[in-house]
């Protein structure tokens, strides 16, 4: 089977000698309007509002962090941990502006009164979320359910 690829290009001797920059009137008037210096208009800007944050609308908490599984590994409940037992709970918390989580108690957790619950409410310090926002600023104090798991 023949080679199909085309053939590679020697790099010239010497390099193209660059163009010389020139700035200021061209040395030919043109009728059409040019992208020099200057220019002409009448413009009166005007604009109104405050204007904070990176856009409009509302948008959603965002996750941006959460515990590591080494951090989940020593808040496995002991007794649990012993036994290979896996488990999940969920929280409901507050998000703060500082990205942190506030306020959390909990909702649910699998299996009941094995410590997956405590686990979870303990696990909250290492969670880190955006805040929700409303016409482009952030909104403090939305309440989030996050589920935990823990296992393999």
């Amino acid at each position: 089977m023949k080679d199909k690829r085309p053939p590679e290009l020697a790099a010239p001797r010497m390099p193209a000698p660059e163009p010389s920059v020139v700035v200021g009137v061209a040395p030919t008037s043109s009728p059409a309007p040019g992208q020099g210096l200057g220019g002409q208009g009448t413009g009166a800007g005007e604009g109104a509002g405050a204007g904070a944050g990176p856009g409009t609308g509302d948008g959603p908490p965002r996750l941006l962090q959460g515990p590591s599984r080494g951090q989940l590994r020593q808040l496995h409940p002991p007794e649990a941990f012993r036994q290979r037992l896996n488990g999940r709970a969920s929280i409901a918390c507050r998000i703060r502006l500082d990205t942190r989580l506030e306020d959390c108690r909990l909702v649910d957790e699998t299996p009941p009164g094995r410590g997956f619950g405590a686990a979870a409410l303990a696990a909250s310090v290492h969670f880190r979320f955006r805040p929700p926002t409303r016409d482009g600023r952030p909104v403090e104090g939305r309440e989030i359910t996050v589920g935990v798991e823990f296992g393999p």
